[in-house]
């Protein structure tokens, strides 16, 4: 079964309705706060994120996720009967697509409610039994212009996609599976049940771009890229995308940090599939975006295989490689001298381009979206044209796409 959470609530009527968890296993919680009874009170006005609040299996339940409007006073006096909506996730009955989940509406009686508005949150792996998640928002809102008859529940409410309906300004980690082979396995480690470890690309994206670090044919190339279509790549599968909050920057504020701060800190012949790899350059742009860092679960892998090969040299030996990489797992990454150099040049070239020296050939940052590549054995190589909705090639399994060319 793949789990949908809802992750927000918003109420933008002037009515108040109630949420009721129904899966056994999670207890809801607001800012950290756990609701002990599982029923979230919405009033009008409320726009709040949510923890823990998951929409239940339908074998797993007997109430559902029930959803229903607070009566008035007078309809108490009144005694008019509640209406609610009992929210499960199950395969349809009937269907092609019988290994998707759908999020299915029942009234108090379990009958089905409008069928053509069921949503399917995703496959599911295992014969059914482990699949992913999806993250949802809750919306009440009236579908028509207000009158004095009052629109009936399953017309207010909407479940939305939470990237989708998110502030340009949220910023995402999306999380992908290495490659297919690995879906389940990944399934089975790392869950909203449990999480241990599992084998990941990362990606962040915030006002509708994704950013990420990829290995490079030529070594001085930049290894951070824009991909052409946000979580979407040819080898790598999409799994989530998790909030880690809004940044403060501006649009192109996070594209100058981007371009100007960490393309020349993030060359592709740096690229290491344990020391120095996209989900650490996400993790430093998360920081400099001021949010969240990268979930334990998504790097627990990498950090492990990086803490394993740190043991004494003996294991380089059995694992391979030669004396220069040995000196570097026990030492450091290198030549001290060299690399300050690099990042003597590195923060020459920024400086020039804060100081808007963007006309010259050695500034960072020029229109048109032009930065430069170091070389090891100059200050500066030649600027290059920059397709920044293409990715290159990369031995981790990058996009395919043109690679970066010298301007003549």
């Amino acid at each position: 079964m793949v789990v949908a959470q809802v992750v927000k609530i918003r109420n933008n009527t002037l009515r108040t309705f109630s949420i009721k968890a129904g899966d056994p296993f999670y207890t809801p919680r607001i800012y950290e706060k756990p609701i002990a009874s599982g029923i979230i009170e919405v009033p009008p006005g409320f726009d709040e994120p949510v923890d823990g609040l998951v929409i239940p299996w339908a074998a797993l339940t007997s109430d559902g996720m029930i959803i229903s409007e607070l009566p008035s006073s007078s309809e108490e006096e009144e005694g008019a009967p509640k209406e609610m909506i009992r929210c499960t996730v199950a395969p349809r009955e009937e269907g092609p697509n019988g290994d998707m989940d759908y999020l299915q509406w029942h009234d108090a009686d379990w009958e089905a409610i409008k069928p053509q508005r069921w949503t399917p949150v995703g496959k599911r792996h295992i014969l059914g039994t482990i699949g992913g998640s999806s993250d949802w928002q809750i919306t009440f809102r009236e579908s028509k212009v207000m009158d004095d008859a009052q629109s009936a529940l399953d017309q207010v409410l909407y479940f939305e996609k939470a990237v989708a309906v998110a502030p340009a300004n949220t910023v995402f980690l999306n999380v992908f599976d290495l490659a297919e082979a690995v879906s389940v396995p990944n399934a089975i480690l790392c869950n909203t049940v449990f999480s241990t470890i599992g084998a990941f690309h990362a990606a962040v994206e915030v006002y509708g771009e994704e950013w990420s670090f990829y290995r490079t044919p030529a070594a001085g190339a930049c290894g951070v890229h824009k991909s052409s279509h946000a979580r979407q790549h040819p080898v790598h599968v999409y799994r989530q995308s998790i909030d880690l909050g809004q940044t403060t920057l501006k649009d192109w504020e996070v594209r100058y940090l981007i371009r100007a701060k960490l393309a020349q800190k993030w060359p592709g012949g740096h690229y290491d599939l344990l020391q120095r790899n996209c989900i650490h350059f996400c993790d430093e742009l998360c920081l400099s975006l001021g949010v969240k860092s990268v979930p334990p679960w998504v790097r627990g892998l990498h950090e492990t295989g990086a803490s394993v090969l740190r043991i004494p040299w003996p294991l380089t030996y059995i694992m391979g490689g030669s004396q220069e990489q040995q000196d570097q797992l026990t030492q450091g990454d290198g030549n001290l001298e060299e690399q300050e150099n690099d990042a003597d040049a590195a923060n020459a070239c920024v400086q020039r381009a804060e100081k808007g020296l963007t006309s010259s050939p050695t500034s960072t940052v020029v229109d048109g979206g032009r930065f430069v590549g170091f070389d090891k054995d100059k200050e500066v190589v030649p600027s290059v044209n920059v397709n920044v909705n293409t990715v290159n090639t990369s031995a981790e399994g990058s996009p395919r796409t043109h690679p970066i060319t010298p301007r003549r």
